[in-house]
């Protein structure tokens, strides 16, 4: 399945802990229900925790796919080898849609290697063509889906909807199959934010060893996260004509919600991004700031969530299994810390580039002191 070495040592790891845990708890027999146990109890996460790391996800997800239909699923982000030749016009034709519809490249992502998975699905149960798709497949794809989160798979089916509407209407399929796929509600806000006081932020950033090329890079990202709000996307696409350095502005357009947005440069954080160019960031004619500090020296991936749990040991930060803890969080407590100095929700709106007031108000959940002030008196 093309899975390197590495990869299935640390597959190997998480199976090697589940079998005495299996055994000891569930008479050796494996189910979802067992996996969530085992990955609560010896990871301190839940299996649907979107900050749990993604070999946990996949080392469950093979072996559930391979319980229940005598194979495993290649569980990967967009993969290198593209789309096999009888799907790939509807899934590239479809992506493009999406993308001409303004889709963020981000969601495009997600989305491409959801189509993968439908892919690999399919083929397996012997469709070769998708015009062969018939609804007891779908009903069949969705029962595989059983095991993740209801967010994960309210999105999964919003794909498989628009999907066949697009192939319907484009001559790829006869049937759109729009009363087969259920729509599942986005739970929002199921969880509050994780937010950390000023002086846990200060910790975290004090956690960054600055000594070397990898630590400017990772402090300055963690300055704009925590004292600019950006979002962890933006920051990823900063190229050097975001600069306008005669202005101390940084001009971007922002790649969720495709809003132009200028935002003032502050002096701690200016001057961090300019020790990482001078000092950390390797030669390289990537456009972008901030870049791998291995070759092929280009856009950074997902592993700064990693350096974030090592930030939190090391600065004896405990967050709860029940919590997100990503690098996102650090955008959060900017947004706390800002209501909490009494920062009018519009301003801070503004400042974390929000379209509207709905998407911050969010945060009036965690501000207990303000909360507080709200309380009535009970008669």
């Amino acid at each position: 399945m093309g899975y390197s070495g590495a990869t299935i040592t640390r597959l190997n790891s998480i199976w090697r802990n589940l079998v005495p845990y299996a055994n000891e708890n569930a008479c050796g027999a494996f189910s979802m229900e067992v996996a969530r146990e085992f990955i609560q109890s010896h990871y301190g996460h839940r299996l649907d925790d979107p900050d749990a790391s993604h070999n946990i996800h996949r080392a469950i997800h093979l072996l559930s796919d391979f319980q229940r239909y005598g194979t495993v699923f290649k569980q990967s982000h967009a993969t290198l080898k593209g789309f096999t030749k009888s799907y790939r016009q509807v899934f590239e034709g479809f992506l493009q849609h999406l993308s001409a519809q303004g889709v963020a490249p981000g969601s495009l992502r997600t989305w491409r290697s959801r189509l993968f998975r439908l892919e690999y699905f399919l083929l397996h149960h012997g469709i070769e063509e998708f015009r062969l798709i018939r609804i007891q497949h779908i009903n069949s794809y969705i029962e595989s889906l059983a095991g993740f989160s209801s967010n994960t798979v309210g999105s999964t089916l919003r794909i498989l909807k628009q999907l066949f509407q697009y192939a319907c209407s484009n001559g790829f399929h006869v049937e759109s199959f729009d009363n087969a796929i259920p729509i599942v509600r986005r739970q929002r806000r199921q969880r509050l934010p994780t937010v950390f006081s000023v002086g846990e932020t200060e910790k975290i950033l004090s956690a960054i060893d600055r000594s070397n090329a990898l630590g400017k890079r990772n402090y300055a990202i963690f300055l704009l996260l925590a004292r600019m709000g950006l979002r962890i996307s933006d920051v990823r696409g900063l190229m050097f004509h975001h600069f306008d350095w005669s202005r101390n502005v940084i001009s971007i357009v922002q790649q969720k919600t495709k809003k132009p947005v200028d935002l003032p440069i502050m002096d701690e954080v200016g001057w961090a991004i300019i020790d990482y160019l001078r000092n950390g960031r390797p030669h390289s004619e990537c456009p972008l700031v901030f870049i791998k500090h291995i070759a092929p020296f280009d856009g950074l991936t997902s592993a700064l969530h990693q350096q974030m749990l090592q930030y939190l040991r090391r600065a004896d930060i405990h967050v709860p299994a029940n919590k997100p803890r990503g690098v996102h969080s650090l955008r959060h407590s900017l947004a706390t810390t800002l209501l909490q100095k009494q920062v009018p929700i519009q301003t801070i709106s503004h400042t974390l580039g929000h379209l509207d007031i709905g998407s911050t108000s969010g945060y009036v959940q965690v501000n207990l002191p303000q909360l507080r002030l709200c309380a009535l008196e009970v008669a």
